[in-house]
């Protein structure tokens, strides 16, 4: 397994705490539809990470039965979908930093070129 589908794999793992997250309380799907606004309003923001974005509100707007669909789908689709994911907001902390603890021992090490 290479290290971008170690990576696709803990953004899967991430995206089922946010599903958890949203079925306990639904009302917080608010929240990733306002970060995704701030940076849709945005002058500076990127056109091709507005696409991204409008994509996910597109999918938000449909509620949260096709929100929670979308962060089960482990296709090509899925995996290119949680690359521009407004669900940050939504994450605790404290797994967020367990999941990334996890994957991140999983990293392959490298030494310094020379060495």
């Amino acid at each position: 397994m290479n290290w971008h589908e170690v990576m696709d794999e803990c953004a899967l793992e991430m995206d089922r705490v946010i599903a958890r997250e949203l079925r306990a309380d639904p009302a917080k799907l608010d929240l990733a539809v306002a970060w995704i606004q701030r940076f849709l309003d945005d002058a500076d923001y990127s056109d091709q990470n507005k696409d991204a974005l409008a994509e996910w509100m597109e999918i938000l707007r449909q509620g949260l039965p096709r929100v929670l669909e979308a962060l089960a789908d482990e296709s090509d689709e899925g995996q290119r979908m949680r690359q521009s994911s407004p669900f940050a907001v939504l994450m605790p902390q404290d797994e967020r930093l367990r999941i990334l603890a996890k994957y991140e021992a999983r990293r392959p090490r490298t030494h310094p070129a020379g060495v």
